[in-house]
């Protein structure tokens, strides 16, 4: 669903919005894009103070090549209608207790005008010029070079079945297969997005950046929160693990994954299809009226 922005421009409206940030670009972009789009709504101009445990040069792994502060400066420089959103960099904060490190699921994220919030709506979109570069490309991401080893839901592919994704021959014509990680540079990672036919990547990482171009996207994942996060991907496997077995979760997911490419021509399709309705959604934030 779409929000519709109120009609009239409310007096001194000024939204605050505090957000505790984490290491991972993908949290900072949920927390841009839902600043545009509380902005967008409501229309009034926001400011979007991002809480950090550390300070500005902070490097998660000491080979990254750019902090996640400059990340996120960054990429906010290519969303559409940037100039709605101020971004604030608040470090050192204790704002948020146990920053990245709590595994707590029910901790306070957000606070809009002093008011603790949760899973705000969040969908918006690049500057228009960003759009319709692809390049003939699979862009894939694994969790393989990771510096911290993310959650099972998120890790049950091994490294064999993630060779095998690159390795695979997906229909005819020439795809050119592209890798991605956490050390490459953010501009590198968003033009390679940004040309990409199909992306295929585990929950984490890039995937917001594949969110907001819409690319046509497979994610192996058994949570209901990749959904949210990528509502126009498509997600294998298609169970409710709560109460299996791990074991017996990873191998029906490795299976359905194995099958999910097995039938590419089919599936590829379906990636297509989806987000294309996900992008003409999207698309409707360009109205000024």
């Amino acid at each position: 669903m779409v929000l519709l922005r109120q009609e009239k421009h409310s007096e001194n409206s000024m939204t605050l919005i505090r957000w505790r940030g984490t290491w991972g670009i993908g949290d900072s972009m949920n927390a841009l894009n839902a600043a545009h789009l509380h902005s967008y709504t409501h229309n009034k101009d926001v400011t979007l103070e991002m809480h950090w445990r550390h300070d500005r040069d902070y490097l998660t792994h000491p080979d990254d090549p750019e902090t996640i502060v400059e990340r996120t400066d960054w990429i906010h420089t290519r969303y559409h209608e940037d100039e709605r959103v101020k971004l604030v960099h608040k470090f050192h904060s204790e704002l948020f207790e146990g920053g990245n490190m709590n595994n707590n699921r029910n901790k306070t994220r957000t606070y809009i005008d002093d008011v603790p919030y949760e899973n705000l709506p969040n969908n918006w979109i690049f500057k228009k010029k960003y759009y319709g570069h692809d390049r003939k490309k699979l862009v894939v991401w694994t969790p393989e070079h990771n510096s911290q080893k993310p959650r099972n839901w998120k890790n049950f592919l091994t490294k064999d079945d993630w060779c095998g994704i690159l390795k695979a021959p997906l229909g005819k014509g020439d795809i050119h297969k592209v890798e991605l990680t956490y050390r490459t540079p953010i501009r590198d990672a968003f033009q390679q997005i940004q040309e990409a036919t199909y992306v295929v990547c585990y929950d984490g990482m890039w995937h917001y950046i594949a969110r907001n171009f819409s690319k046509p996207m497979f994610i192996p994942s058994w949570e209901r929160v990749t959904k949210l996060n990528t509502p126009h991907a498509i997600v294998r496997p298609l169970i409710e693990v709560r109460g299996w077995e791990y074991d017996d979760a990873v191998e029906i997911g490795r299976k359905e994954v194995k099958e999910f490419f097995d039938d590419w021509d089919n599936n590829r399709k379906e990636m297509i299809d989806i987000a294309r309705v996900y992008l003409k959604r999207l698309s409707r934030y360009y109205d000024e009226n």
